[in-house]
């Protein structure tokens, strides 16, 4: 199971040719930063926030993906390797 697991996060953070993608871990960390900051607001406010901030943040992590992309698909064919 774990094998699997290791298999899985590895092909998500990584381009389909098999690259790591540093725009992929910027979003996921991101994700995953926003996700604990909710949690530790709620546990110590026991309410939900406002949660504008959050989505502003998302949308500026997932920015470098986003950047990427466009860059690939824009690029030169030497670039997409």
């Amino acid at each position: 199971m774990k094998d699997k697991v290791l298999a899985f996060l590895k092909s998500t953070f990584s381009e389909a040719d098999g690259s790591a993608s540093a725009s992929r871990v910027l979003a996921g960390s991101t994700v995953l930063s926003t996700l604990l900051w909710i949690t530790y607001l709620v546990i110590l406010n026991h309410v939900l926030p406002d949660l504008g901030g959050a989505a502003m943040f998302i949308t500026a992590g997932f920015s470098g993906y986003g950047v990427n992309k466009v860059a690939r698909a824009f690029g030169k064919e030497d670039d997409k390797r």
